[in-house]
């Protein structure tokens, strides 16, 4: 490179990429060091280089803002071409994201910060179209941190943009549903983008729309919800991000912040920080288009006996201002209400003494993001819904709901931590299409004791317990997705967990134990994976992998059964990796015509019955097995069956036989690699 590029001293490479260098330069009139973005005439981007840099450049002479890099200057010197920019010596906000020493607390305040200067480029009619954290550089001025935008090569500038319609700019992670079914870019879709980064913030670079292709990305984006953001993620924070990052990543531009000032804003006011400089309107407009008079601390007590200012929810919820804390005194409430503000509805006394009851009907209904519930009991009529998230993102602590079930509709998020649910009917806890739910400690016991996903619902379990439903502990309908760890499920009258089709359980140190019917249950094109998980003691097969289903289980154990440890049904497949298949009733591992079974430092042992039984038309590989102690022998080839193919050392003590032409055993020589 040469040494100088017009007016600028060029000093040493700061990095490169795929359309040209950066280099740390100086201007020797004013003694400041700048960085020069450079693109050569033989890029083989030359042209779209050109191009970007010409578009960055016109975005610069429209932009003057304190949290966007300033250019300079634009110039072409002997076929070089050259953007000159403040330099920022830092780090970009996605390596500070992936890193995870910066507090997620200053890096929201970061990201606020960047809504300030992407709100003022939207009102001089700029579109970045490339909003990510790659694209944000932070600054360390002391115990400051400050945030810059760059990078406009992408931008629109006015309502017709540079680009032809057809043409995606930017990068496909970031980019909102409505720019992907119509590649016009709005000021919309940038703050969808600003809700992926939110996103990623919060769960420390997980993102929300994950695929290991483009096309899945985009389905994703397109048709799906956001993964659940975890509780251990958001550990310290408040709980009100949950509702900024729906609305920031909601699939309607119309349902999105009106603004970026108004989103920064709702940042900065979940985060409890005074907003400096924010407008009355931009207040306003983050709590929904409510009135900005929030009083912060405001408390009404509602009880009888001359200690509480009003004697009824209902008449509390009409006077209370979002952020509000209305506090129940000792006493049996008989009101059905609807939430509809912000609020935080707390029980003041020892669990039980304040009771929240109705008469038909959810006793509580819930629509606004930020609403919170804590140590209430709340008692619906036998098989009601008793707690009803109807819109935005709720937050339950510590209650505990009888005789109804909590609901979570469609497009709605709900938190349940420390919560008992004992539903007389029905389910515990419902989750229809395209809702969410997550649900740390809590229990699920009775009739209802259980959980069950509508289609596309998500739901994240941990640390629950689900007992004695007459169905199934979880049931996963159609395309939902849940994720259960260190949970127990046990006593329920068909299975522990039944798995339809198309539905992804994911099980993780998880105990099914004493279900009636099945521990695990998989049907047509569902997928379950278990690590880690006992599956003990159940009345029918301990899995059953049906018809099109596939199971994958690694370090798992099947045992104690009253019928068969495994079965593998026609058509099913499955692995099954370091587990152990032992105890059981009937046979220890089954694959039925059409299955289809991989078998990995698996261990059959102690059964009642046979090993592993293999019928006709069935496809079965054990590598370093070991098969012993089963009462009925170790491997049994139903008549026609195929061997079984042997890999890596397998020790089968108990011996090989098939089934002849007569219905007779027939003891077989050991296998090669036996």
């Amino acid at each position: 490179m040469r040494d100088r590029l017009g007016k600028f001293e060029v000093i040493r490479l700061l990095g490169k990429g795929a359309m040209g260098e950066v280099y740390l330069g100086r201007d020797p009139r004013l003694g400041r060091e700048v960085a020069l973005k450079v693109i050569s005439e033989g890029s083989e981007f030359g042209d779209e280089a050109e191009a970007r840099f010409e578009r960055e450049a016109r975005a610069a002479a429209l932009l003057n803002h304190p949290h966007i890099v300033t250019v300079y200057e634009f110039g072409e010197e002997e076929a070089v071409h050259y953007l000159a920019m403040e330099y920022i010596q830092g780090e970009d906000l996605e390596a500070l994201i992936l890193g995870g020493q910066t507090p997620k607390v200053e890096l929201l305040g970061l990201l606020a910060q960047i809504c300030e200067g992407l709100g003022y480029a939207h009102e001089q009619g700029v579109v970045h179209r490339d909003i990510k954290p790659a694209n944000i550089l932070v600054a360390r001025h002391g115990k400051r941190l400050d945030a810059k935008l760059m990078d406009f090569g992408v931008a629109q500038m006015g309502p017709s943009g540079l680009t032809q319609a057809g043409t995606w700019m930017g990068t496909v992670g970031y980019m909102a549903p409505e720019y992907l079914d119509t590649s016009r870019a709005s000021c919309s879709s940038d703050l969808f983008a600003l809700g992926v980064i939110l996103y990623e913030v919060l769960t420390g670079g997980r993102k929300p729309f994950p695929g290991d292709t483009t096309t899945s990305v985009l389905n994703r984006i397109l048709l799906h919800t956001p993964e659940p953001i975890l509780p251990s993620e958001l550990e310290s924070l408040p709980q009100g991000l949950l509702a900024v990052v729906e609305r920031a990543l909601a699939k309607r531009p119309e349902d999105r912040y009106p603004d970026a000032e108004t989103l920064g804003t709702a940042i900065r006011e979940a985060l409890g920080r005074p907003v400096e400089g924010a407008s009355e309107a931009s207040k306003a407009k983050a709590q929904g288009g409510r009135s900005s008079r929030h009083i912060t601390g405001q408390q009404i007590r509602v009880g009888k006996g001359g200690q509480g200012q009003c004697l009824s929810l209902k008449v509390a919820l009409r006077q209370a201002l979002p952020g509000t804390e209305i506090i129940l005194l000792p006493g049996v409430y008989r009101e059905s209400v609807m939430v509809d503000k912000a609020v935080a509805i707390l029980a003041l006394g020892e669990p039980g003494e304040v009771v929240l009851e109705g008469q038909a009907g959810p006793v509580l209904r819930l629509r606004s993001a930020g609403v919170s519930l804590h140590g209430l009991t709340v008692r619906a009529v036998a098989g009601e819904v008793a707690i009803k998230v109807e819109g935005g993102a709720a937050q339950i602590e510590a209650c505990e709901i009888l005789g109804g079930s909590v609901w979570v509709d469609s497009g709605a998020q709900a938190s349940l931590r420390g919560c008992r649910v004992s539903p007389n009917g029905g389910v515990g806890l419902k989750v229809r299409p395209r809702g969410q739910a997550l649900a740390d400690g809590c229990a699920f016991a009775g009739e209802g004791g259980a959980v069950e996903l509508e289609g596309s619902a998500r739901a994240q379990l941990t640390g629950c317990t689900l007992m004695g439903s007459a169905y199934a502990g979880l049931l996963a309908l159609e395309q939902s997705h849940a994720v259960l760890e260190d949970c127990d499920i046990g006593g329920h009258a068909c299975a522990g967990v039944h798995v339809l089709a198309g539905a992804d359980v994911a099980l993780r140190q998880c105990r099914l134990v004493g279900n009636a019917g099945f521990g695990l249950s998989v049907m047509d094109r569902g997928l379950a994976t278990l690590e880690g998980c006992t599956v003990q003691a159940n009345g029918g097969s301990g899995l059953l992998i049906h018809h099109g289903a596939t199971v994958q289980a690694r370090n798992s154990a099947f045992s104690e059964g009253k019928s068969l440890g495994v079965d593998c049904a026609e058509g099913g497949q499955g692995v099954l990796d370091t587990c152990e298949i032992s105890g059981n009733a009937g046979v220890g591992v089954q694959v039925e015509p059409g299955g289809s079974l991989l078998l990995v430092r698996c261990t059959l042992k102690e059964g009642r019955d046979t090993g592993l039984l293999l019928l006709e038309d069935s496809q079965v590989t054990l590598e370093e097995c070991v098969v012993h102690r089963n009462a009925r022998g170790g491997i049994l080839l139903a008549k026609d069956a195929a061997d079984p193919i042997l890999r890596g050392g397998n020790r089968i003590e108990d011996g090989l036989q098939r089934v002849d032409g007569g219905g007779n055993l027939v003891r077989v020589a050991p296998l090669q690699g036996g």
